[in-house]
């Protein structure tokens, strides 16, 4: 295993991993809101990110270079703990999304979602405004489109002036079109969300809170999608990589 042991941060088979608490990443993207700088990117990698990253130079490269990356995924918790890495907890990328839209809410701040299916997007966008109502929608794009209307899809977004852009492509295409388009989004910070867009549109269930507890909510949607084990089995792979990395480092 690539280990390296950062001030804040670490390193996961070369991806790095942001030492913080939900508090404290929260704390950090409350200040992306209000900081008058570029646009920041917020990334959420789990193990199946991870494991896509050995295979995708480019995509370790672009989790590298997130202005904040946080451990999504219970199995980074527990190669942190194998090989003392020091990571505190697991941030998921669907409650820091949450507690950024509460603080959206108390602020009057505006977002922007792009992605999902046609529909979908627009479903979440009204259950966020029934649940924070004083949260500005500023537009939303659904992420089936042709390549061709891509430029038009970012002044889309520009014009809208949104201050937080929440993005729900999957990975690694979110990852990649943010990176690639960093420096001219009109937006203080701007989220990979991946499936979050349909858990807010009510197309697809969170797991229950037992399942989240228990590091099971990976069981939790094998066991409601049965067709995700394909999927599912990277989790075993990237934990036996993680044994076996323990084991030549000793």
């Amino acid at each position: 295993m690539e280990i390296f042991k950062g001030t804040n941060y670490v390193k996961i088979f070369g991806v790095k991993i942001d030492k913080v608490t939900m508090d404290e990443a929260y704390n950090r993207v409350v200040g992306f809101i209000q900081s008058e700088s570029e646009c920041k990117l917020v990334f959420t990698p789990n193990p199946e990110f991870v494991m896509k990253a050995q295979e995708d130079v480019e995509f370790k490269e672009i989790l590298c270079q997130g202005d904040l990356v946080v451990a999504d995924g219970i199995g980074l918790i527990k190669a942190s703990k194998i090989h003392h890495l020091e990571l505190p907890e697991r941030v998921p990328g669907i409650e820091l999304m949450e507690k950024t839209l509460e603080y959206c809410n108390r602020s009057k701040k505006s977002i922007f979602l792009f992605g999902g299916k046609p529909g979908v997007t627009d479903k979440a966008a009204k259950k966020i405004v029934e649940k924070y109502p004083n949260i500005v929608v500023k537009g939303t794009q659904n992420g089936y489109y042709d390549e061709k209307d891509e430029l038009k899809i970012l002044d889309k977004i520009n014009e809208a002036k949104a201050d937080v852009l929440f993005v729900g492509l999957g990975s690694p295409r979110q990852e990649k079109w943010l990176n690639r388009h960093k420096k001219i989004l009109n937006t203080k910070v701007a989220f990979g969300i991946g499936g979050a867009m349909d858990v807010w549109a009510d197309v697809a269930k969170r797991a229950p809170k037992l399942f989240i507890d228990l590091g099971l909510e990976w069981f939790y949607r094998l066991l409601k999608e049965p067709s995700r084990i394909g999927r599912m089995m990277v989790l075993p792979k990237f934990m036996i990589k993680v044994i076996f990395a323990k084991t030549i480092d000793h």
